[in-house]
């Protein structure tokens, strides 16, 4: 089977992943979107990517075990081609590094830059002659100390890093066969977590040191990794894209 262009998403139904799902949709574009849980929101974002005009393949994929990766490049092999791959997946998890257990702290890694090595190892010939592009999620978290609720993230911010370094990396291999390979570091998103009433006065905080004055729709950073997933990001490679409304600058 042969698609006019295939946009791959990990982590792909909910949150920032939704909206990244949903910036790729339109007409001729072909979304293989990954989940790793819920059903019920993954078809809800495939219904909508349809409506705009996509076609959707859904893939139910723990982006954290090897079976799960190779059943994500198993069904783009299927589509015969990957223009472009955003890898979202990640674990949230808190931990703060003198506690981390083994198996938290593994998983992380695992979801996050394990698996983006492992499905371009595997896949990566399904990128055609004229290249591609591959985008990742990342955090501020790699900068600065979050801890929304008593707990930092270190197991998600060390797996964020080790994906900074990956980029720049896979920059260089990847160069050769005009792949872009690029990153957004977001701050806070209004994700349907981030909006939960008992976070009013977190965001409030937020809202106060960001420069632009509110926390990001989901929509608004969803736009930086479509555009560096475009042919209009032809020319940026290896780096690291700040999106968060001018918030690390203060």
């Amino acid at each position: 089977m042969s698609a006019s262009k295939v946009v791959v998403v990990t982590g792909g139904s909910r949150g920032w992943g939704r909206a990244i799902t949903l910036a790729y949709a339109q007409p001729g574009t072909t979304l293989v979107v990954n989940y790793a849980n819920n059903t019920e929101a993954a078809q809800d974002t495939a219904a909508e990517a349809t409506r705009l005009g996509a076609e959707v393949v859904l893939v139910q994929a723990d982006m954290g075990a090897a079976d799960g990766v190779a059943a994500l490049v198993d069904a783009v092999r299927e589509l015969g081609r990957m223009d472009v791959l955003v890898h979202n997946a990640f674990s949230l998890a808190q931990a703060s590094p003198l506690v981390v257990t083994e198996e938290v702290f593994d998983t992380a890694m695992a979801v996050g830059p394990k698996a983006l090595l492992a499905i371009l190892q595997q896949g990566g010939d399904l990128f055609p002659e004229s290249g591609g592009h591959v985008v990742c999620t990342l955090s501020l978290a790699t900068q600065r100390l979050f801890n929304i609720s008593g707990t930092p993230y270190f197991p998600m911010a060390a797996a964020k890093a080790a994906l900074e370094v990956a980029v720049r990396y896979l920059a260089v291999d990847l160069a050769a066969r005009n792949i872009t390979v690029n990153g957004v570091s977001a701050g806070f998103i209004g994700t349907e977590a981030m909006m939960a009433d008992e976070r009013q006065s977190f965001r409030n905080r937020i809202d106060a040191k960001t420069p632009l004055g509110r926390i990001a729709d989901p929509a608004e950073v969803a736009d930086v990794v479509a555009f560096l997933g475009s042919a209009q990001a032809r020319w940026v490679t290896g780096q690291i894209v700040v999106a968060d409304g001018g918030f690390s600058l203060i």
